[in-house]
């Protein structure tokens, strides 16, 4: 009997989904990462900040050449990656695999949230569907097998402040919105964007019976956010003589996908980390310089091609559901179709799931809502990866669940 309920609880769940992602990157060698432009590829720009902190040279560097203090990425990921690579060797097989499996432990206790969040909303058996389709779908399973990034640890994150807001909505204990503040200051300082969706979440927490009192907790949060950001930020400040809120790459970023010789998508040989002249010039410059630079350049294409600007940023959008155009062959067949259609089917199941999510009256519906129509909003504006939207996609997810569970229940048309 005890083995039974051990079996049907969540718990279960998260250590099958840890165990399986650890097991795909010990047998699959996923951790055995190019050694092409010694390890670019893993982490990029934030596995050379990280290997300029584990030498000693500081939160710097992020690309081959030394360039002085950087503020390119938000500091968490990185010093985590900094830390492995001090212990364990930069750019090692070991420190690939113990990253990797550190991925891992998040992706698989979004499990757990998901779960949380779904009898919250849903409920039962839509939440044990969401915690196996996560625990065992293999788009879920590749970003933090494979990918050196922060995607795996935002995704929890964001799943973790959503299951703590439904919490808030239902007691509006003060120490939950401290802790709710203190949380935000984290997802700051890790993935930034995340940031877009603060406002939609407070906004749901103010109570109109209780306007006043909610709008003072929202404060108190606000203050534990910024008590969390603030000695980056002094750092920042005190590094480049200028604020900065947080990372500064938002102008390169735009600047590539917005320019003369761009069709709206990444132009990859403007890029420091892979352009040689370019990564001189950064060094030349300096990295506060060299974004000056790039943003002027930027507003100079905006200012003399509005209309293309809009065009390039309507494309965008469309790439950032159905994944951006990239040759795909196998066997001599392109797959480019399928490749598409394999990132538009879970979007359009997402978006049923949230319309009938919205039909039914759940209070939590304009929080979903805003994850698929407020989130994906920055990143229409530079070149929208895959991995960009995976922070969502657990909430993505456990809309399609829902979508297929009303589909089961001949509901799909129904109100509940």
């Amino acid at each position: 009997m005890a083995r039974g309920r051990w079996r049907n609880s969540i718990f279960f769940i998260v250590l099958v989904a840890f165990l399986l992602r650890v097991a795909v990157i010990t047998a699959g060698h996923t951790y055995r990462i190019t050694p092409r432009r010694d390890h670019f590829q893993f982490g990029w720009e934030m596995g050379r900040i990280a290997r300029a902190i584990a030498s000693g040279q500081g939160f710097s560097s992020p690309t081959d050449l030394p360039t002085g203090p950087s503020a390119w990425a938000p500091p968490v990921y990185p010093c985590i990656l900094a830390g492995v690579f001090k212990l364990f060797g930069s750019y090692t097989p070991f420190s690939a695999w113990l990253i990797l499996v550190f991925n891992s432990i998040f992706s698989s206790l979004t499990c757990w949230t998901l779960y949380e969040i779904a009898i919250r909303i849903y409920n039962q058996k839509v939440a044990r569907a969401t915690a196996w389709t996560w625990a065992l779908f293999p788009y879920a399973i590749y970003w933090p097998v494979r990918v050196v990034w922060e995607m795996s640890l935002s995704a929890f994150l964001l799943s973790l402040v959503f299951l703590l807001v439904l919490r808030l909505k239902q007691t509006g204990r003060l120490s939950d919105w401290i802790v709710f503040g203190l949380l935000w200051g984290v997802i700051a300082l890790t993935n930034t964007a995340i940031l877009s969706l603060l406002p939609c979440f407070l906004l749901w927490l103010l109570h109109p019976a209780q306007f006043r009192q909610s709008l003072v907790k929202a404060a108190l949060a606000l203050v534990m956010l910024a008590l969390v950001v603030t000695p980056w930020l002094v750092r920042n400040y005190a590094a480049f003589g200028k604020f900065i809120f947080i990372r500064d790459n938002l102008p390169l970023e735009m600047h590539m996908a917005n320019n003369d010789q761009s069709q709206g998508l990444w132009t990859r040989s403007e890029h420091p980390g892979n352009d040689l002249e370019a990564m001189r010039q950064f060094q030349e410059l300096g990295e506060i310089r060299f974004m000056e630079l790039k943003q002027r350049e930027l507003n100079q294409f905006i200012r003399e091609h509005p209309a293309r600007f809009a065009w390039f940023s309507l494309q965008r959008a469309f790439y950032f559901w159905i994944g951006p155009p990239q040759a795909n062959y196998v066997a001599g067949y392109d797959l480019r179709l399928a490749r598409h259609m394999a990132f538009l089917l879970p979007a359009l199941f997402a978006w049923a799931g949230v319309f009938l999510t919205v039909r039914a009256g759940t209070p939590a519906s304009f929080l979903l809502a805003c994850f698929l129509i407020v989130y994906p909003l920055p990143y229409y504006l530079v070149n929208p990866f895959p991995r960009y939207k995976h922070a969502i996609e657990p909430e993505m997810i456990m809309l399609a669940v829902y979508l297929f569970w009303r589909a089961s229940q001949k509901q799909l048309f129904l109100k509940r």
